[in-house]
């Protein structure tokens, strides 16, 4: 059994990896070729581009690649149509998966979105595209089964694939000690993002905050973690001599895990943070020109998934001319200054955990796919 499989992205490929050692757990013969990362090749990938060249944010970046991805495009389309591939699978990034989708449909082969794009927050035509082309839906958010399902689309809720990757077992109190800078008690995160411009964008606003939060509440210290991927060099000279501001390598989960409140860019990061409990903030900047066109396109109230899980903003949403650094370190010193609070923010973000499901979504999700290539409903 050959699969084409496609994730464009580093969070895509570390799903994508648990699913094929998940499929080839029921299908030993499976064969995998397409986009990933080092962790897919690990698990058997015959790589025809790396993730990491694939990887982009915006309307203004993809535009500056856009001879690139239409080549790799291209090579796709002619490899599903002379049919080198029984089946397609396909994470996330929707931009250039829905064109993948549309070429396996037209020469026949099935296709499963697994990690499926958040086609109802945001450029909700789209979803006539999936309806064509797409043969099931492997989602992930509670939600989303139903949505789908209302217009005509095979879904399947197999619970949150992050679920697997966290380590539950983590000793919080422990790793604050160790994040803690110098005479400081209470420990406050910062996650700017882990792409070059999220970081030219969010950081310096952050440090801003930070400088405030410190100013009302000396006790206060901030630990930044830095994408592996990402070198030091930027964000030391950001940073530059602010003593309360520690850097390490990596270890977001380990950051989640220790903070008393964590202001993060939006995006999986704020799930991942719900999942450790983590009391958070949630803001977000980017170029004018992409907030202006992603702007009228948005379909929902909130940013952030935990909102959209919980209903309602169990974490406040700061985004473009809204992150104001005085504002947003107001909320914060608002929260750290009140441990009922804090309590009843973690209590919040445990409960949206909970709405996520068990661990084992890639194990689900393989066998849906081997039963339905096998003609078997599971």
């Amino acid at each position: 059994m050959r699969f084409l499989i496609v994730a464009g992205e580093e969070s895509g490929e570390i799903y994508g990896a648990r699913l094929m050692r998940e499929i080839k757990a029921v299908m030993p013969d499976a064969e995998f070729h397409g986009v990933g990362g080092d962790r897919m090749v690990a698990e058997g990938l015959r790589i025809i581009q790396h993730c990491k060249d694939m990887a982009s944010i915006g309307v203004v970046q993809m535009l500056e690649k856009i001879g690139y991805f239409l080549g790799v495009l291209n090579d796709m389309r002619a490899r599903v149509k002379r049919r080198d591939y029984d089946a397609i699978i396909l994470i996330d990034y929707p931009d250039f998966n829905l064109r993948v989708a549309r070429a396996g449909h037209d020469a026949g082969v099935p296709v499963f979105y697994y990690v499926c794009p958040q086609f109802w927050a945001w450029r909700r035509y789209r979803i006539r595209a999936v309806k064509k082309w797409v043969d099931t839906m492997l989602v992930i958010l509670p939600f989303e089964e139903a949505f789908y399902k209302e217009r005509g689309i095979d879904a399947r809720f197999v619970g949150h694939p992050m679920l697997d990757e966290i380590d539950f077992t983590k000793d919080r109190a422990a790793l604050k000690r160790e994040f803690l800078p110098s005479g400081c008690a209470t420990l406050a995160g910062m996650m700017p993002g882990s792409r070059n411009s999220e970081v030219s964008y969010n950081l310096p606003a952050l440090l801003e905050t930070a400088d405030i939060i410190k100013r009302e509440r000396p006790d206060t210290g901030f630990v930044l973690p830095v994408a592996n991927h990402m070198p030091d060099e930027k964000i030391r000279e950001a940073v530059r001599q602010r003593l309360h501001v520690k850097i390490v390598k990596g270890r977001s989960h380990d950051v989640m895990a220790a903070c008393d409140l964590l202001i993060t860019k939006s995006g999986t990061s704020t799930l991942e943070a719900a999942i450790f409990g983590a009391p958070m903030i949630i803001v977000y900047r980017s170029s004018w020109l992409n907030y202006w066109l992603a702007k009228p396109l948005v379909h929902v109230e909130y940013a952030g998934l935990p909102n959209l899980i919980a209903g309602r903003e169990i974490a406040k949403e700061f985004f473009q001319m809204r992150f104001v650094p005085a504002v947003v370190a107001a909320e914060a010193v608002s929260l750290l200054s009140s441990p009922e609070r804090l309590r009843e923010k973690r209590a919040e973000m445990d409960a949206v955990r909970r709405q996520l499901g068990e661990t084992g979504a890639a194990k689900r999700a393989a066998a849906i796919i081997a039963s339905r290539l096998n003609n078997k409903e599971p």
